[in-house]
Order: C-alpha cells, then sequence, then structure tokens
C-alpha cells in the first residue's frame, strides 16, 4: 500500500469516528490532522529522514482515540489534543479581523447616512437623492452642485429615511460584534 493510500484510510476511518461533530467542526478537524501528517513528512523530507507513512500515522495514534479528543474537545470542553490549539487560533483571528473590518465598515456607513440626513437641515439644496431621468443611475450625498439632467427623489424626506438607514447600520453592527464577541 503507497504512503498516500494509508493516509487515506487513515483520514477516512478518522472521519467516521468523527460522525458525532457537525460536518464543518469534522471537516476542520480532518483539515487539520491532514495538514499535521503532510508538515511531518515535509519536515522529515527536508532533514533527510526517511517518510514512512505507517509510522507517521502510529505517531498519531489510532484514529478511534484521536477522533475521541476531537470529540471531547469540541463537545465537552476538555483540553484540546496537541495540535488544535493552533487552527482555533487561526480560526479566532480571522473572525476578529472579519468582525473589526465590518464593524468599521457598519460604522462608517451609519454614520455617513446620519450626517447626510442632518446635513439636509442646513444646506437643503446641496444635499438629496437623485436619478437621471433615464433611471441608470443615482446619487446620494452632500453635493456642490446638482448633477445636471437629474431629479430628485426624497427631498426632505431624505432626513428621516437617512437618519433611519443609519440608526438600523449602526444597531446591525453592534449586533453582529456582539455574535463575533468583540463588543459586549
Amino acid at each position: 500500500m503507497s504512503d498516500r493510500e494509508m493516509i487515506h484510510d487513515y483520514l477516512k476511518s478518522l472521519m467516521n469516528f468523527l460522525s458525532r461533530l457537525d460536518k464543518e467542526d469534522a471537516d476542520d478537524v480532518l483539515r487539520e490532522i491532514e495538514c499535521h501528517i503532510y508538515d511531518v513528512m515535509e519536515i522529515r523530507e527536508e532533514n533527510g529522514q526517511m517518510i514512512d507513512a505507517a509510522t507517521i500515522l502510529e505517531g498519531f495514534g489510532q484514529p478511534r482515540e484521536l477522533a475521541s479528543q476531537y470529540v471531547d474537545h469540541i463537545l465537552k470542553g476538555s483540553p484540546p489534543p496537541r495540535g488544535f490549539k493552533a487552527i482555533q487560533k487561526v480560526k479566532r483571528g480571522a473572525t476578529k479581523g472579519l468582525g473589526l473590518a465590518t464593524g468599521f465598515f457598519g460604522y462608517i456607513l451609519a454614520t455617513a447616512l446620519i450626517a447626510i440626513g442632518l446635513y439636509k437641515l442646513f444646506d437643503p439644496d446641496a444635499v438629496g437623492f437623485w436619478a437621471s431621468e433615464s433611471g441608470e443611475s443615482v446619487v446620494i450625498g452632500a453635493l456642490s452642485e446638482v448633477p445636471a439632467g437629474t431629479r430628485e427623489l426624497l427631498g426632505w424626506w431624505i432626513t428621516p429615511v437617512a437618519i433611519g438607514l443609519g440608526i438600523v447600520a449602526a444597531y446591525l453592527t453592534s449586533r453582529l460584534l456582539r455574535i463575533v464577541k468583540l463588543k459586549s
């Protein structure tokens, strides 16, 4: 049996023992173990050592035991198996980065909408929601010059609409940040 076939059989067996997890968690575990296996093979190759899949797989233990450690960690909160912390750290970092980017964009959008709504009160001719006569383009904002060939769609209604949308955007952003646990 080739090294690839041994690894494939090991991972297939491991997947069977991970059946108590939801598909996403089981796939994460499987990818992590596969990466660890190939990392060990690569390190051995770089060090000029013989690559023997059977020996490498023995180092990971029996698929049932390894799967049990991952299942217990994910479902019961027991300490993670060796190596599991690395993938969780990457996932937390990605989630935090996505949350920060979304928060930044969400709050900027909310602030801009509220500012447009309030600015209409001070300079009503420069603020609005315009559409071209053909309907091919729209412009919303505070402009020094109204685009030629456009008509204003909302008039004074832009104030409550923009402020309302801004409040909704801020609320949804806050909720999202709570979900990814960036804000308490």
